[in-house]
């Protein structure tokens, strides 16, 4: 994969990634119940620790990511999560599962690219790492709701 193409993608999920981080800490600070509470927080934590490593791979290829842009994911990720804490926990676990989904593919496609490159084989194991991240995020969120969904019937 040429460095043009990989600083793309980096700065892609650097992106999506800070959004996350956001939409969680602000989901997070929108609730009473402590386990929800402290499970958004922790998964706000994981998607810091996403984020973290791409902005290292970034700066190693000797790029760096706009204060515009990252404030501009930051905000986005901040209002969503103020929308969402708008929401009933039934809404919320189905709008977490959209996003994971959404993350886990992009995640899917970016590791059958990196495979490819041999020169990315660790790039590509921590991307592994990372989808399986979204993965438990995503099933938490289902777990989540099907409570939810036999609680309140």
């Amino acid at each position: 994969m040429n460095k043009g193409k990989l600083l793309f993608k980096l700065k892609e999920f650097y992106a999506l990634e800070v959004y996350q981080v956001d939409l969680y800490t602000s989901q997070a600070k929108s609730v009473e119940e402590t386990h929800i509470k402290r499970s958004f927080e922790r998964k706000a934590q994981i998607e810091q620790q996403h984020v973290d490593y791409f902005f290292a791979r970034i700066k190693e290829l000797g790029s760096d990511v706009s204060t515009i842009s990252k404030s501009a994911f930051a905000a986005a990720g901040f209002v969503s999560g103020k929308g969402v804490g708008l929401m009933g926990l039934d809404d919320r676990y189905k709008s977490g599962i959209i996003l994971e989904n959404e993350a886990v593919s992009m995640y899917h496609n970016f590791i059958k690219e990196a495979n490819q490159d041999p020169e990315l084989e660790d790039l590509t194991k921590q991307l592994w790492y990372f989808m399986v991240d979204e993965e438990q995020h995503q099933f938490w969120f289902k777990e989540q709701l099907s409570r939810f969904a036999s609680v309140h019937v």
